[in-house]
């Protein structure tokens, strides 16, 4: 039987060395709080800091939340990141809270999640992952490999339209190449709905404080692509660029 101190080795190498080569089934076969063990003892391991939250919903219906170093966070325009490992682009609304919001406030009143946040921005996530086939990862070994979490870049000013996105189109582009186009339609049902769900279940690695960046899931699911060259998001009026190197 594999340990979870070898499932963490095996994910921080990866991480440090651009890997893509660790072998998911082993941790497929984890429960969900050996997969939050697996992925903080991953972030203690590569000595990295938390940049922001990505939010999902497990198919059981419990929020759940991964890392994004913030190594890996930057902004619009002045930010790259390298292709090694990388599996596609997500363009996404995400959030920033303006006060803490604990788990039993959150489990008290839905209007008090709502209440915490300050604004909402337009952001890429660039997603990778080290597993060799992540498709037989399931949403446990995808939950310790940080939900294929790889990096973000954020448009810094804030979105009026807040969480609504009726009527508006996702467009992406590579080295000046679209390769997606279409309406928005979030993965989880609403921006707010992985959100909700975590502030529910919070991993108290991971608290919601003031100040926290949380992303929500995609508008566009995940967007293969290949190559480098410079990526330019578009939703609305919101514009987020920078390189793939």
């Amino acid at each position: 039987m594999t340990t979870e101190a070898t499932l963490i080795t095996q994910l921080a190498e990866a991480q440090t060395k651009s890997l893509q080569n660790v072998d998911a089934l082993p941790y497929a076969a984890l429960d969900r709080g050996a997969a939050y063990r697996v992925q903080t003892g991953v972030l203690a391991a590569v000595g990295a800091t938390v940049g922001m939250l990505k939010t999902a919903v497990h198919p059981d219906g419990v929020g759940v939340a991964a890392p994004i170093y913030g190594m890996r966070v930057g902004q619009s325009g002045i930010f790259a990141l390298p292709a090694a490992t990388l599996t596609g682009l997500e363009v996404e609304v995400g959030l920033v809270l303006a006060r803490d919001l604990p788990q039993d406030v959150a489990l008290a009143d839905e209007v008090e999640i709502i209440e915490a946040i300050s604004h909402y921005f337009v952001g890429v996530e660039v997603c990778g992952t080290r597993f060799r086939d992540r498709s037989v990862s399931g949403p446990m070994g995808g939950l310790a490999d940080n939900m294929s979490a790889f990096g973000y870049v954020i448009d810094p000013s804030e979105r009026d339209s807040g969480a609504d996105i009726d009527n508006f189109d996702v467009e992406l582009s590579l080295a000046g190449k679209p390769i997606y186009g279409a309406p928005a339609k979030h993965g989880f049902g609403s921006v707010l709905a992985s959100f909700v769900a975590y502030a529910k279940a919070q991993h108290p690695a991971y608290p919601l404080k003031a100040g926290t960046i949380i992303t929500t899931g995609s508008l566009c699911g995940l967007v293969p692509f290949s190559g480098i060259g410079r990526v330019e998001a578009r939703l609305g009026v919101h514009r987020v660029t920078f390189e793939i190197v």
